[in-house]
């Protein structure tokens, strides 16, 4: 089988690791470079802004957060940009991860049955995600997280690595639970919340 082409939107930390996984779990894609506004290398091909989407070849963007995930995405598509879904061999799923578009789903990370995915979703090494809950376009769940049956995370919301949300608990719009938070009940959109049990410690969306 021939590798899928794929050029990888992003070449932080993040973009230059989707790249070694893809490369150290045979993936079936080949990353013939990729793009960003910020950063220079024999491996970049040029700006995000300047660049002409190619009929040849797949897309992904590799940011840690989800509403540049989004933007980039959307601006591309509208150009003529084909996303992929990255799928990593050890991930188990017992729903189908290809409904949706540009989503990451690294090692070992566990998706069970009737879970409801969006677009510009990443789902880390390892998390943990239980039945029957929805998940948000740009979505970011972060290693060893777990997630409890029944939840809702909504768009653009971070769960940080070994959070645990609670079965039936919805996480808003643009929340944040930090690393280790143990959350019992709802959190509202665009709230950061940290600790066991999780408690609020900021308010507002970015900039108010």
């Amino acid at each position: 089988m021939t590798p899928q082409k794929l050029i990888l939107i992003g070449y932080g930390g993040f973009g230059r690791e989707v790249s070694a996984w893809i490369t150290a779990s045979k993936m079936p894609f080949e990353v013939i470079g990729h793009v960003d506004d910020e950063k220079s290398g024999e491996h970049v091909l040029g700006t995000i802004v300047d660049h002409t989407p190619r009929a040849d070849v797949l897309y992904l963007t590799c940011f840690g957060t989800g509403a540049p995930r989004k933007v980039v995405r959307e601006r591309l598509q509208g150009l003529g940009a084909k996303f992929a879904t990255l799928i990593a061999p050890s991930v188990l799923h017992a729903s189908p991860l290809d409904k949706a578009t540009n989503n990451i789903f690294l090692g070992l990370c566990t998706i069970s049955n009737n879970v409801t995915l969006g677009n510009d979703v990443l789902i880390q090494s390892h998390a943990c995600i239980g039945h029957d809950i929805e998940i948000g376009d740009g979505v970011t769940i972060s290693a060893n997280a777990f997630i409890g049956g029944n939840a809702k995370l909504g768009a653009f919301s971070t769960i940080h690595p070994a959070a645990v949300v609670l079965p039936k608990v919805t996480i808003g719009e643009g929340a944040i639970v930090g690393a280790g938070a143990v959350v019992l009940k709802d959190v509202a959109p665009y709230t950061t919340v940290f600790g066991s049990p999780a408690k609020v410690i900021a308010f507002g969306k970015p900039n108010d």
